[in-house]
């Protein structure tokens, strides 16, 4: 009975953490990656497409010989200019690790393909939105209570609420994360537990 047990706990932690892994992104997408685009804002599309989380990775593939990545300041990014870049990265397949929220801006280190698109601005969301389980904000304690939910004001009821939008954004991964959950919790009901 111990064994099922830890069995069912096992099945809960793996639900959880999969559902809170960070992602590593391939930069222009798995065909594309990091190039000059067919069209000049292709790479900055791709990243309004993606929701990008503390801890999670940009993935840039392309040709070390010919190319580069270059992490640099919002006034370089918008002159694309490469002269006083904060890291640069010139190995194929580079990973850059994004440890904190706030805005990172990348150019090409080859003269010119900056001015032609190859750049990409990706905004990494604060911790309060992030997809880990645990990290929601702690609740402000209760208010006092009021006159009114005392009982000693009378007020007619309110019409009722609409009913709620679907869930998007982190809501819905953490919808997600509780759908691993059920799937977890039913597998092992049907394994006996």
């Amino acid at each position: 009975m111990a064994s099922r047990a830890l069995l069912l706990c096992s099945f809960v932690v793996l639900a959880f953490a999969a559902g809170s892994q960070a992602k590593d992104f391939i930069v222009g997408g798995p065909t594309d990656g990091w190039k000059v685009p067919a069209m000049s804002d292709a790479l900055n599309k791709w990243a309004s497409t993606n929701r990008f989380h503390v801890g999670d990775n940009l993935v840039f593939k392309f040709d070390a010989a010919a190319d580069s990545v270059l992490e640099v300041s919002q006034d370089d990014y918008n002159r694309c200019s490469t002269a006083s870049p904060i890291n640069t990265y010139k190995a194929s397949d580079a990973t850059v690790p994004l440890p904190r929220s706030g805005r990172r801006y990348f150019v090409s280190g080859t003269p010119g393909n900056c001015d032609k698109g190859e750049r990409l601005i990706v905004v990494v969301m604060s911790e309060k939105h992030s997809r880990r389980p645990g990290s929601a904000p702690v609740p402000a304690a209760a208010p006092a209570q009021s006159p009114q939910a005392a009982g000693l004001v009378q007020v007619p009821a309110p019409a009722p609420a609409p009913a709620p939008a679907p869930a998007k954004g982190a809501a819905a991964r953490t919808a997600g994360s509780g759908s691993l959950l059920l799937g977890a919790l039913l597998g092992a009901a049907l394994l006996g537990f």
